[in-house]
């Protein structure tokens, strides 16, 4: 069994033991490992738009989450989505070199425009630089994003000219058929407003147009450029025309490279994002699905969580104090329903899919388990008999799907402790459990937001 280490996630306001830093999943032989993201649906707007003492929360008094606000981390810029920023420990340090990478065509537009708007609304100086838009167009669809600032946005126009029309802007590129003047304009824009983001949109752009090795030499040069006066630099590149070689040198000219997936799944259109830190012994988290929503923008989104237990545990309960709405599907009287909500939380949505306990109804669970985000598995902590059932519901799911056990009802006289019903399921001491009182709603949001850390990972 690996070796217990303290930690203490960031989401959840107690001190948690385990071998793994936000949980684990289960394999042939053992619960131990470390969890991954897998089998995840999302939604998207279009390719042309855009988890002494432990884990378990004591069963009296809840700590609370940490402030959905944005916030400022010194020497990091945040991405404005909060699970991620807190596995980056606040954000992208600063200054840094970023990488928004795809092999294909992909929402990374979106991710820049988020990540310049959440600058720009913590007071930060932000320059953009559009080879493919008009500034006028690129603010109007930043507007999505609701209100911002734009005294404090600044735009490289290296449009207006290719369309022969007038432009206002300080900084514009007249000759775009010069690699030189175009670079020493973007270098000009960065040293005089020394933005504390820059985002480049895009590198391929350049690419496509000019001598590989010169654009190479000029790309580390605005990454100069960009160190000096203390900016986070984003790059957007999606690869038409690099080899294999030429793609990992600019890997190496990074600190971290967020890739960028688009998939079509039976009929559903997937976007998927992951951060790697480059240097040795950085993180990476795993796929993290993501969704748009105007006046908002980028949100984590997991489509399906699947809320499941013994029968009369209180999952219907669980689903109601998780959800700003929730229905409960009745067909058969009290023998079978089934629940549905939906989570807005911490910069995440989730749906939540409540299933029947009995075993009666298996075959409905198996249904339901397939390609879910995640599970939230509750237990009625006073009662013992249940506990072999509610292991052999957690094996039904399949072994890379992460986990997090809610031991319902902590309040009432008799109720177990995390021993005992680690014991009694057999579970590792990495397995997250989290006391919950579903009635009162304590517990289950941070139960929801470990989860959340889990999906997201981390090697």
């Amino acid at each position: 069994m690996a070796s217990t280490t303290r930690t203490r996630p960031p989401s959840c306001g107690r001190w948690w033991t385990g071998s793994s830093r936000f949980g684990s999943r289960r394999t042939s032989h053992g619960r131990s490992e470390r969890t991954t993201c897998a089998g995840l649906r999302w939604g998207t707007r279009g390719l042309a738009s855009r988890a002494r003492r432990r884990c378990s929360i004591p069963r009296r008094g809840v700590g609370s989450l940490p402030d959905p606000r944005l916030s400022v981390v010194e020497g990091r810029v945040a991405t404005g989505i909060p699970v991620i920023d807190q596995r980056l420990g606040g954000g992208f340090r600063r200054p840094s070199t970023l990488l928004f990478f795809s092999e294909i065509p992909s929402e990374k537009r979106l991710f820049a425009e988020h990540f310049t708007v959440t600058g720009l609304r913590t007071g930060e100086t932000c320059l953009y630089v559009d080879f493919f838009r008009a500034p006028q167009l690129a603010r109007r669809e930043l507007s999505t994003f609701g209100p911002i600032p734009q005294d404090r946005l600044v735009f490289v126009d290296a449009t207006s000219t290719q369309l022969l029309l007038p432009t206002e802007e300080k900084y514009r590129i007249t000759n775009i058929e010069d690699l030189d003047h175009i670079v020493r304009i973007i270098k000009q824009a960065i040293a005089q407003s020394r933005p504390a983001r820059v985002v480049i949109d895009s590198m391929e752009f350049l690419a496509d147009r000019f001598d590989k090795r010169l654009v190479m030499r000029y790309w580390r040069e605005l990454i100069e450029v960009a160190k000096e006066v203390g900016s986070a630099v984003c790059f957007m590149f999606i690869n038409w025309t690099y080899g294999e070689a030429e793609v990992q040198e600019v890997m190496t000219m990074c600190d971290y490279v967020v890739e960028f997936h688009t998939t079509m799944k039976g009929g559903i259109l997937r976007n998927t994002l992951r951060v790697t830190e480059t240097g040795e012994g950085g993180l990476r988290t795993s796929w993290v699905p993501y969704t748009f929503r105007e006046l908002v923008g980028l949100t984590v989104y997991f489509p399906r969580i699947l809320v499941t237990g013994p029968f009369s545990a209180g999952k219907s309960t669980v689903v109601k104090a998780l959800s700003k709405t929730s229905v409960s599907v009745d067909r058969l009287g009290t023998t079978v329903s089934f629940d549905y909500g939906n989570v807005d939380l911490m910069g995440l949505e989730a749906e939540l899919l409540g299933t029947p306990g009995q075993e009666r109804f298996e075959f409905i669970f198996r249904i339901f388990a397939r390609e879910v985000s995640g599970l939230l598995l509750v237990i009625d902590a006073t009662r013992r008999e249940e506990l072999p059932r509610a292991r052999q519901m957690l094996d039904l799911v399949e072994q890379s799907v992460p986990y997090v056990i809610l031991a319902n009802k902590s309040d009432l006289p008799g109720a177990m402790g995390e021993g005992e019903i680690r014991q009694g399921m057999n579970l590792s001491k990495s397995d997250p459990i989290v006391f919950t009182v579903a009635t009162e709603a304590k517990g289950v949001r941070e139960a929801l937001q470990i989860l959340a850390e889990i999906i997201v990972g981390g090697r």
